[in-house]
């Protein structure tokens, strides 16, 4: 049974507060942010298992990419609902319908020094990593590694679970997998940057109203 329902402009007014962020990224008035806010608890299946199958979910449309908020609702002292909004998986629709992936990122790194000279990162998003090695003997050693650690700009590092699924020479794509908290932080990586690409998007009063 679905359970989308409205939101109410005070639940307009906190959502929008997600948008802010310390970049002062504009956000438009809740009077068009309602045209592409909803509350959810059918969602697809990769995104249900990727925001660890939470009971409901906030879907913000931004131009051609969904945000999807894993939601929970809390009571607070007073007994008064308390919704409380987790990091969002950034959903791609501008062509085949995946997670949006970070091109070329320069500030995600390796954390292993022996690779870090050898392997650089051409992509990344919340379910893989595409992997440019100096050869094609690298890559082939790389495939075989069951994890990778990376390392955050902030210095957080993350411990990711490796399976190649394709070598073609010295490109490696492989898909990831991690526990809740490292899949979090890398989620935060790719929210901050998704804003940081497309502050257009976010700050365009027309496209929250379409």
């Amino acid at each position: 049974m679905s359970r989308d329902r409205g939101l109410s402009s005070d639940e307009l007014g906190y959502f929008a507060e997600i948008f802010s962020s310390d970049e002062k990224i504009e956000v438009s008035g809740p009077s068009h942010i309602s045209h592409m806010l909803s509350v959810t608890s059918e969602v697809p299946q990769l995104i249900s298992t990727l925001l660890g199958k939470a009971s409901f979910t906030l879907l913000a449309e931004v131009g051609p990419y969904k945000l999807w908020f894993p939601l929970e609702i809390s009571l607070n002292e007073a007994g008064e609902p308390l919704p409380v909004l987790g990091i969002p998986e950034v959903e791609d629709h501008s062509g085949q319908q995946r997670s949006w992936r970070l091109m070329h990122p320069k500030d995600l790194q390796l954390n292993d020094a022996s690779l870090a000279n050898n392997v650089s990162i051409q992509s990344v998003s919340s379910t893989g990593l595409a992997l440019h090695c100096d050869s094609q003997a690298t890559a082939s050693l790389l495939a075989a590694q069951k994890q990778l650690h990376l390392r955050l700009p902030d210095g957080q590092k993350i411990q990711l679970q490796i399976e190649a699924v394709r070598q073609d020479r010295q490109l490696l794509a492989t898909r990831i997998h991690a526990t809740k908290a490292n899949r979090e932080r890398l989620r935060q990586y790719l929210f901050q940057n998704h804003r940081q690409y497309y502050q257009e998007l976010y700050r365009d009063s027309e496209s929250f109203g379409q």
